[in-house]
């Protein structure tokens, strides 16, 4: 009992942990939403450069705080850092920065705003002078700040001076020199450079195609750690036959699969994380599907406990309607999944839960017979006026009922035709169950002739009735045979007695056997059946 408790109550923990870990908010405001809408701002930033150019303005659209950080980002993402680090201004730069290429520091800026700092390119001012109200000289534009253990580095845009004497925006000369302290810092690990540097660069949802291949292999080793430390769980549990073992083997796979993804998010290696890496990561696309398919299988373990139960108790008829109620259970989980998926990823899911409130009303109009259905297979299940397997007259069919399904009950009659009848309408018919008979009732139709004296006829019913009682089949109680009274043409004899048996087969051939004796006894004493004919003068 005490296992049983501490089992229950692990499966609330776990419930409870999937909401917290789950609806938590996410730590950066950075969403996939986000990522997808900065695609399509790049790609209308690249035409706008084109037309800029095409124009006669600044080649690589420089001209205002937003253009050219957009201009920045959009390089450095192509990996195209020649191009990138014509964004930067390299005037006035002590020796341990201008020691490295140029475009090299232009990578190393990249890297360092990926993962520390997520530009807000809608934020920037799109004015030639900036102009944004900021605590800085006039001739700069702060786009943000970045924490190091050495002090805060403001990240800076300048309005530069050109050879042609215009003015254009880069990245300040301040920030540049603050380069490799950034990269110190905030680089990636050297494994996280050779796989930058060797794989192909491209890019889903703003994680390159390298650090999906290194978390992915991350995630595939701590999935074969899950499952062998399980597994050798379950041995040793086995061998000491400890119970909990049949619960683990059960959830085996997406329990290793939800231990996995714990593992990952709480300890890999976060030197190659990137604000795009964050957003894809705390979507919890895999974390919600974990923990989906963990409380998936455990309501099939509860719905399996269960039937043994009542099964065990002869409860068996309230076993159909555990089916439906895991159906029901499962698809509120997918539903909430589903809701909390959309709202990491940045989308409101109280806007779409008031989106589908119209289309969710039209559903319900036409799924109104369907419920009704429903509540009306709940109740036969529940108050079980019929079973499996039943003979019953409902309204006019006598048949077998073969399925209480969720929608209509299917009844063979007699003939071996099928009908389906809907619960809702089933409920409401008058039902004889005859299978729920503890014994059938023999109950023959007796019209004599006039006998020639009254006592032929009181000896024969003196016999009939000892020859019910003394059959072994024939209930002691009631056990009647009387003279009912007078018809036109015949006298009428009463008689009722139940047979001790629920078999229709053994029915028969009792009342088969009675019969055969009941017209012995007629020959006996010589009564002879009244003629039809004359019952029907």
């Amino acid at each position: 009992m005490v296992m049983k408790c501490v089992i229950w109550r692990s499966l609330f923990v776990c419930f409870m942990m999937f909401l917290g870990s789950a609806v938590a908010e996410p730590k950066t405001d950075v969403t996939v939403k986000d990522l997808l809408e900065l695609e399509e701002v790049e790609q209308a930033a690249k035409q706008t450069n084109e037309i800029n150019a095409f124009v006669g303005w600044d080649t690589f659209g420089r001209e205002t705080p937003k253009s050219s950080m957009q201009g920045f980002l959009s390089a450095a993402r192509q990996q195209d850092y020649q191009t990138a680090s014509e964004y930067l201004d390299f005037r006035n730069l002590p020796f341990e920065v201008t020691a490295a290429s140029q475009p090299e520091i232009a990578r190393q800026l990249h890297v360092s705003l990926d993962r520390t700092l997520w530009v807000d390119i809608e934020g920037l001012s799109n004015d030639l002078l900036g102009k944004l109200p900021e605590n800085v000289p006039d001739y700069r534009d702060l786009v943000g700040t970045i924490e190091t253990p050495e002090g805060t580095v403001p990240v800076l845009l300048q309005r530069v001076p050109t050879s042609e004497n215009k003015r254009i925006w880069k990245i300040s000369n301040a920030t540049v020199a603050k380069i490799p302290v950034l990269d110190k810092y905030y680089g990636y690990s050297e494994m996280g450079e050779w796989l930058s540097q060797h794989l192909p660069n491209y890019r889903f949802m703003g994680v390159m195609l390298w650090q999906w291949l290194y978390f992915a292999v991350t995630f595939l080793l701590y999935i074969v750690a899950s499952c062998l430390s399980y597994w050798v769980l379950i041995k040793l549990f086995n061998a000491f036959k400890i119970k909990l073992s049949f619960y683990i083997d059960f959830l085996y796979a997406p329990l290793s699969f939800l231990t996995a993804t714990l593992l990952t998010r709480n300890f890999s290696d976060t030197s190659n994380v990137t604000f795009a890496v964050k957003a894809v990561a705390e979507a919890s696309t895999i974390l919600i599907f974990a923990w989906l398919w963990f409380l998936w299988r455990t309501v099939e373990l509860v719905k399996s406990k269960l039937t043994g139960k009542l099964v065990a108790q002869g409860k068996t008829h309230t076993t159909y309607l555990l089916r439906p109620a895991a159906n029901v259970v499962k698809s509120l989980l997918v539903i909430a999944a589903v809701l909390i998926w959309l709202e990491n990823l940045g989308f409101s899911a109280t806007t779409i839960m008031a989106g589908l409130g119209i289309g969710g009303l039209a559903v319900a109009l036409a799924a109104q017979k369907s419920v009704e259905n429903l509540i009306g297979a709940i109740t036969l299940y529940s108050s079980t006026p019929v079973k499996v397997g039943n003979l019953c007259r409902i309204g006019k069919f006598i048949g077998t009922v073969e399925e209480i399904g969720l929608r209509a009950t299917r009844v063979r009659t007699i003939e071996r035709t099928v009908v389906y009848i809907a619960n809702a309408k089933f409920i409401d018919m008058e039902i004889e169950n005859f299978s729920e008979r503890e014994k059938m009732a023999f109950r023959p139709k007796l019209l004599l002739e006039m006998p020639q004296s009254n006592t032929q006829l009181s000896e024969f019913n003196k016999a009939l009735k000892a020859l019910l009682e003394q059959h072994e089949l024939i209930d002691e109680s009631p056990c009647r045979v009387y003279f009912k009274g007078f018809s036109p043409f015949a006298v009428e004899l009463y008689v009722l007695s139940y047979i001790t048996s629920t078999d229709f087969e053994t029915y028969l051939k009792v009342s088969d056997t009675l019969h055969f004796e009941i017209m012995n006894l007629l020959h006996q004493h010589k009564l002879k059946l009244a003629a039809p004919e004359l019952l029907q003068a």
